[in-house]
């Protein structure tokens, strides 16, 4: 068995009812029951679509029959009322079904300010990896703010990629690489399947390194797949993470020999589940 290094204690998931927040929500509700962990649970309502709502020529498109109706305020504090609801309901079930401590919270202002708020009050914040009305594979802005101007462990999710997928990692010797290849042992306990991206200059460098993850974990029941991984860049690391296969990608991206646009192309692009350990 490996120790428990990932010390958290308070989770907090923004919730907006999309698919990613829901899985953001699910992931979060696991990691809290495998960490003892509190769960906490915040809805934003957008301040910015409040104030689109009071504007006299505002109007929105209807989905599926493409015909536009004039926004009013009263309708748009109706529907967060409701997405604010639905979104207690279901982090209620979620907590219930695992036994979790937890609050709910409704806060009004800028999302992206809101949620970094929020964050302060606890270690680790989970959140979808684009919003509701997001339709692209790229990062959202909210998720993107948070990455960039949050010092706070940040899980990234999407739909249809749970935690008990194996864990992936990428190891390259430096500090960063220890703790992220730490938190990536100890959850892979539950799975038993650990996948290690291994960067070094050279073979030999990487074939010490495998050396010394296998040594760490030797007294643990992880089958554990090693890569190496010949160029950092971006294009060919998330090559092998597809080859890899879905599954939970923990990073660090403050102490790590990797280049900062490869670890910012990563999170940016790659529609993988991704733990931002800080």
């Amino acid at each position: 068995m490996t120790t428990n290094k990932f010390h958290i204690r308070r989770i907090m998931v923004a919730l907006d009812g999309s698919p990613h927040s829901l899985a953001a929500l699910e992931a979060a509700a696991d990691l809290a029951a495998l960490l003892q962990a509190e769960l906490h649970g915040v809805f934003v309502e957008d301040i910015n679509l409040l104030r689109l709502a009071q504007l006299p020529f505002a109007h929105e498109v209807r989905a599926h029959t493409a015909t536009t109706e004039k926004l009013e305020l009263a309708h748009m504090q109706r529907q967060l009322r409701l997405q604010a609801a639905q979104a207690q309901a279901d982090l209620e079930r979620m907590a219930a079904k695992r036994a979790l401590a937890f609050t709910f919270r409704v806060a009004q202002g800028a999302v992206s300010a809101e949620l970094l708020a929020a964050a302060l009050e606890a270690d680790l914040l989970a959140l979808g990896r684009v919003g509701r009305q997001g339709q692209r594979r790229q990062l959202g802005s909210t998720a993107r703010t948070a990455v960039s101007k949050s010092a706070r462990t940040i899980l990234l999710m999407r739909p249809d990629v749970a935690l008990h997928r194996p864990i992936l990692t990428i190891y390259d010797g430096s500090p960063g690489a220890e703790r992220a290849l730490d938190v990536a042992g100890y959850l892979a306990e539950e799975n038993g399947r650990l996948r290690i991206l291994i960067w070094a200059t050279d073979k030999e460098q990487a074939a010490s390194y495998q050396e010394t993850i296998t040594r760490q974990f030797a007294d643990s029941n992880l089958a554990i797949e090693y890569r190496r991984l010949r160029s950092p860049d971006a294009a060919n690391l998330a090559y092998l993470l597809r080859l890899a296969g879905p599954g939970l990608l923990i990073l660090n991206d403050t102490d790590s020999t990797l280049p900062p646009e490869t670890v910012h192309t990563l999170l940016e692009e790659l529609d993988y589940p991704i733990l931002l350990i800080r």
